[in-house]
């Protein structure tokens, strides 16, 4: 009989998009699954609807819990988990039926694999190419998902394609020896997929990474976390570095990973800047705030640090105007990016 898996799915008040979530698992080719439904807390329809699938499918288990965050949701998963493999899913995502098995079926003496996904927007779908298919050293993906070097920064949309949580098949063993667990955002601001995948490639020795988008990311949730601006995100972010450069320090980690994670600390301020354009505050404000960033303490040692050059010329401006501290050419290319996100 095929190995047990288990996929945990964090819960919270995902009513509208959490049926095509749960048909695209139950109905998943790969059939022995121990489908784990974390209810964060949930105040809509979204409790409802699990029951209701539990009643239709015997492998679904719902544990119920006052709200702690996504981190805190996956992690109730990851105790209750009895499958030898383990996988997550987002509430709002959806699987191809064919996922689960065709990632198993790589899972021959690698400790990790990982699968590409499409980008969902209302009217569009966009694959996500890894440019990278077969079995890698552990220490080559987490090189890489610490951040980009040389000619890496040529595309630095690709930044966070490897660290996501879910698109992955873990062993359970793995994380439960050595008490691996998530981080919550109101610690580290962001990258918590990250950080998770960070420290159980430390405790891997080989992966394998399919180049086939199987995984469907809803960009398009008015709810999600990700679209509202948060006021201590720089702190919570300087504080997530201040945690990884303990943990390259920790490792032994060479020279190119200290570039990589220099490099990380340059291209935050996308997401920095993106955070500050949600602010209402006025536009010299969001200057201001951005001034902030560019002169706080992991960024500005990192900025003496970047290499311009590998940029293509939109990218190269951008990161001109944050090496200079060019605060309101950078908010108005920051509201140009936004805008075309939305889009």
């Amino acid at each position: 009989m095929s190995p047990l898996i288990s996929v945990i799915i964090p819960v919270y008040n995902v009513s509208k998009y959490l049926r095509q979530c749960l048909d695209s698992i139950i109905n998943q080719t790969y059939k022995n699954l121990e489908i784990i439904l974390v209810n964060d807390g949930s105040t809509d329809d979204s409790l409802r609807i699990c029951e209701e699938y539990q009643r239709l499918d015997s492998r679904i288990i719902i544990i119920s819990q006052v709200n702690k965050g996504l981190a805190g949701a996956r992690n109730t998963g990851i105790e209750k988990a009895t499958g030898i493999y383990l996988m997550f899913v987002d509430s709002d995502d959806w699987m191809e039926l064919h996922a689960i098995e065709t990632a198993f079926s790589n899972m021959n003496e690698v400790d990790l694999v990982c699968f590409s996904f499409f980008k969902e927007y209302p009217t569009s779908q966009i694959p996500r190419a890894f440019g990278l298919n077969g079995r890698y050293k552990a220490s080559f993906m987490q090189r890489k998902i610490t951040g980009p070097i040389k000619e890496e920064l040529s595309d630095p949309s690709h930044l966070e394609t490897l660290v996501t949580a879910w698109g992955k098949i873990y062993k359970t063993a793995i994380i439960k020896d050595n008490k691996i667990q998530a981080k919550n955002l109101s610690e580290i601001g962001a990258w918590e997929d990250g950080f998770f995948t960070w420290e159980y490639l430390n405790q891997s020795k080989s992966v394998y990474i399919l180049d086939v988008p199987m995984y469907n990311y809803r960009k398009f949730n008015s709810e999600s976390i990700t679209s509202n601006y948060k006021n201590s995100l720089l702190d919570k972010t300087n504080h997530m570095f201040d945690l990884l450069s303990e943990q390259l320090k920790k490792h032994n980690k060479g020279t190119d990973y200290l570039e990589a994670f220099n490099n990380r600390i340059c291209l935050s301020v996308i997401g920095l800047g993106l955070n500050e354009s949600f602010n209402k505050a006025s536009f010299f404000t969001q200057c201001k705030n951005m001034k902030t960033v560019l002169n706080s303490r992991h960024h500005k040692e990192a900025y003496k640090n970047l290499e311009l050059h590998y940029f293509p010329i939109h990218w190269k401006l951008f990161f001109f105007f944050s090496k200079y501290r060019l605060t309101i050419p950078l908010m108005l290319l920051l509201k140009v990016i936004k805008k075309i996100i939305k889009k």
